[in-house]
């Protein structure tokens, strides 16, 4: 039968150690959920078989009362219906799961002013520490923050100068894959659909498109929509593809390749037999679409084990040296190439 009321003083009484090391073996565990032994190992393993068999459960509002901490980690996000920020979001709730911490989620809808509310609410309801994804036009807020005592990770998009953690994708590299990967489909007029937002992550991926373009001696042509009004920009920037003749476009983010295809499709444009398209993320938005999109494939599992990670340790240890995570993308090949021979 289960004892609801066991405490750490009868794990303790049953493992034959003191209460002091049942505390440890309970508690000390890093962002992966895994022991971190400064007890003997075999000693450790007895007190969680203990604690599991009596369902053992911590009282986390007398340990937040005792440590100053309230065990919470808030995630602000972009934009959680999109594909890639949702999958992060999952990831990083289920590795929280297996630690000590609670997260809380925001979605900034590329806000800034709601950022700040976010950051605000949160750090009101005591958060330990900060994930954030920054929005257009929020560099002054990021900065401010990074200037309070409070852990932060910068997840996906850089504001430069900042000494904080942050987990990146190598945005240029993943833009020449792209690039790359049409080319050698036998395209020769490759443009490339961008947003307006001055974002880190969406400059970067126009600088890694330019440099690949040029590099085969052909001028860039970057159409950029508006995030606010995309059905409507991006009805534009179609006709404006069929004007200037051209036969493969890279979108720059997974939203945009949505509206694009959708848009296509609407002005009877063919993928991939009049257009190729390589898009950034795949989803289910295109599970039912005529022919597989070629994407850009960031690796979220690193995107969330890392920022997580990241944060945790960095509230355990203050003073720790801050780390720049830069992860590599891959191009995952679909119909949507048209690959010409």
């Amino acid at each position: 039968m289960v004892d609801k009321h066991y405490t750490i003083k009868d794990i303790a009484r049953e493992a034959g150690v003191s209460p002091a090391s049942v505390s440890f073996a309970l508690n000390n565990r890093g962002a992966n959920g895994e022991m971190r032994y400064k007890v003997n190992k075999d000693t450790a393993r007895r007190i969680l078989e203990i604690a599991r068999a009596h369902n053992y459960k911590p009282n986390n509002a007398a340990r937040s009362l005792r440590s100053r901490k309230s065990h919470t980690i808030g995630i602000i996000l972009s934009d959680i219906s999109n594909d890639f920020f949702s999958g992060i979001a999952r990831r990083i709730e289920s590795e929280a799961f297996r630690t000590t911490y609670s997260v809380l989620f925001g979605s900034t809808d590329e806000n800034s002013q709601k950022l700040e509310i976010l950051i605000n609410t949160f750090l009101d309801n005591g958060v330990d520490g900060l994930v954030i994804v920054p929005c257009a036009n929020s560099e002054g807020i990021i900065t401010r923050l990074a200037g309070r005592d409070i852990p932060i990770v910068l997840l996906d998009r850089d504001v430069e100068g900042l000494d904080v953690n942050k987990v990146l994708l190598d945005n240029e590299i993943a833009a020449g894959l792209a690039v790359q990967g049409l080319y050698n489909s036998g395209r020769k007029r490759i443009a490339m659909v961008s947003y307006k937002m001055n974002l880190a992550n969406i400059r970067s991926r126009e600088s890694g498109y330019v440099r690949g373009v040029s590099s085969e001696g052909n001028t860039p042509i970057v159409y950029e929509a508006d995030y606010a009004n995309l059905e409507a920009s991006m009805d534009e920037i179609v006709r404006a593809i069929e004007e200037d003749k051209i036969d493969a476009v890279f979108f720059a983010t997974n939203s945009l390749a949505i509206a694009g295809v959708k848009a296509f499709d609407k002005h009877g444009i063919k993928v991939p037999d009049k257009v190729a398209v390589v898009a950034f993320d795949g989803g289910e938005a295109f599970d039912l679409y005529p022919v597989s999109i070629a994407c850009i494939k960031q690796p979220i599992e690193e995107f969330a084990h890392h920022a997580l990670r990241l944060v945790i340790d960095q509230i355990n240890d203050p003073t720790q040296e801050k780390k720049s995570i830069l992860l590599s993308p891959e191009l995952i090949d679909g119909e949507s190439l048209g690959r010409k021979h």
